[in-house]
C-alpha cells in the first residue's frame, strides 16, 4: 500500500494508508438455457455519480446514498356488485415515489452544505429531471420532504454524523418557459 496526503480541508492534513484499488468484475450468473442474469459492470471511480436531480449530484461522498426504496403505484376505483366479489377498474397510474436514504460526515467528509442546498430546493418547489447513475432518465420529481437525524452532536449543535431521507414524487413535465425561469431566478442574474 501507499501513502496519500488528505487536504486539510477534510481530516487535517494526515496521512493515512490507500485502501487497495476496488476490483469491480461481477462473475457472471447463467440460467440452464444459457442467458446471463448479472451484466458485467466497468470500472468506474469512487467518486462515481449515482443519481443527478438537476444541478444536485449524489455522488458516493460527500452527499452519499446508500439506500433507495422505488415505489410505484396504481388507481382502481372500488366498485361494489351485490352477491359478487369486490370489482375494481383500472383508472390509471398513481403516485410514483423515490425514497433516498444516505449518511454524511459534516466535520470529516463534508456534505452538509449539500444537504441545506437540497432542502431549499425542496423550499422552492422547483420540478427537476432525476437521471440514474448509467444515464437512464426517471422522469421529472419534486421533493416532498427531508428528514435530517443529527447523532455525535458537536460543540456547535450539529451532528458528527448525519442521516437523511429524501422522498421525491414524481410530476408532469413543467412547461420550458416556466422551468426556464424558475432556473434563472436561482442563478441570482434575473435581478440583473
Amino acid at each position: 500500500m501507499t501513502d496519500v496526503v488528505i487536504p486539510s480541508s477534510i481530516v487535517g492534513g494526515v496521512t493515512v494508508l490507500q485502501p487497495p484499488a476496488p476490483d469491480w468484475t461481477v462473475a457472471e450468473f447463467m440460467t440452464q438455457e444459457g442467458e446471463r442474469l448479472a451484466q458485467p459492470t466497468v470500472r468506474i471511480g469512487v467518486d462515481a455519480v449515482l443519481y443527478r436531480w438537476g444541478t444536485m449530484e449524489f455522488k458516493v461522498h460527500p452527499l452519499n446514498v446508500h439506500e433507495l426504496d422505488h415505489t410505484t403505484e396504481t388507481d382502481w376505483a372500488h366498485k361494489e356488485i351485490v352477491g359478487a366479489a369486490l370489482y375494481r377498474e383500472w383508472v390509471g397510474e398513481n403516485d410514483e415515489k423515490l425514497h433516498f436514504r444516505g449518511l454524511i460526515f459534516p466535520y470529516r467528509i463534508g456534505g452538509f452544505g449539500m444537504v441545506t442546498i437540497l432542502d431549499s430546493m425542496r423550499r422552492n418547489g422547483m420540478a427537476h429531471l432525476m437521471v440514474r447513475g448509467d444515464g437512464v432518465p426517471l422522469g421529472w420529481f419534486v421533493i416532498e420532504r427531508l428528514h435530517r437525524a443529527h447523532t455525535f452532536l458537536s460543540s456547535e449543535g450539529v451532528g458528527r454524523q448525519v442521516a437523511f431521507e429524501a422522498e421525491f414524487a414524481r410530476v408532469p413535465v413543467p412547461a420550458a418557459d416556466v422551468y426556464f425561469a424558475q432556473v434563472w431566478q436561482t442563478t441570482g442574474a434575473a435581478g440583473l
